[in-house]
């Protein structure tokens, strides 16, 4: 299904990148301290799955390692992750989701609460075009499970969106709007036993 896509599909002198040459104009330090100050979110997404397809809907971000996505189309999918496991709720099989632990996703580099770009092995590159400016970040601890780039505007910086990119080599690219940061979200929401419970 297109919701599993989304999860398995001059820099500043303070932080010393291996990035490439043309990552030279790149504010690492200041994206550096956004990501750090980034503890919740909520807003609207438009995701584009490895075949093409599009979805969109609402989602939650509350550090750590807690997102949810509720798609507009068909009613009842849903991705919810707990910290620990994701889970996948898909309205054309059964009721109980499917679990993915989120250690093995691209996605829970953007849930760390501790993540910092100048920690050894994190950053594979950054670039700036005119839609952003790209980080490509893996998991030091397991950079075989796949690559998450994350996207964000400058003037004020912020989180635009991020593509996960699968070990088999699958993108999926997610843009966000309406996002409103570090509100007050209720830990229900990140409830996959509680979901499952009043899963149409």
């Amino acid at each position: 299904m297109d919701r599993r896509s989304l999860l398995l599909s001059g820099l500043a002198l303070p932080l010393a990148l291996a990035l490439p040459a043309q990552a030279a104009s790149v504010d690492a330090s200041a994206i550096d301290a956004y990501l750090r100050g980034l503890r919740s979110a909520e807003g609207r997404f438009r995701q584009v799955n490895p075949n093409g397809s599009t979805q969109t809907g609402d989602f939650q971000i509350s550090k750590p390692g807690r997102i949810r996505f509720d798609y507009d189309k068909p009613a009842g999918a849903m991705v919810i992750s707990d910290g620990t496991w994701v889970g996948v709720f898909d309205p054309k099989s059964n009721r109980n989701p499917t679990r993915y632990p989120l250690d093995k996703t691209p996605l829970r580099m953007l849930l760390r609460t501790d993540i910092s770009l100048a920690e050894p092995g994190l950053v594979l590159g950054a670039t700036k075009d005119a839609s952003g400016t790209h980080i490509t970040v893996v998991d030091p601890r397991s950079p075989g499970e796949g690559r998450l780039v994350m996207t964000f505007s400058e003037g004020p910086i912020r989180l635009r969106g991020w593509d996960v990119i699968t070990k088999a080599g699958q993108r999926t690219h997610v843009d966000v709007t309406d996002m409103t940061a570090n509100v007050s979200l209720s830990r229900s929401l990140f409830n996959i036993e509680l979901a499952a419970r009043n899963y149409p």
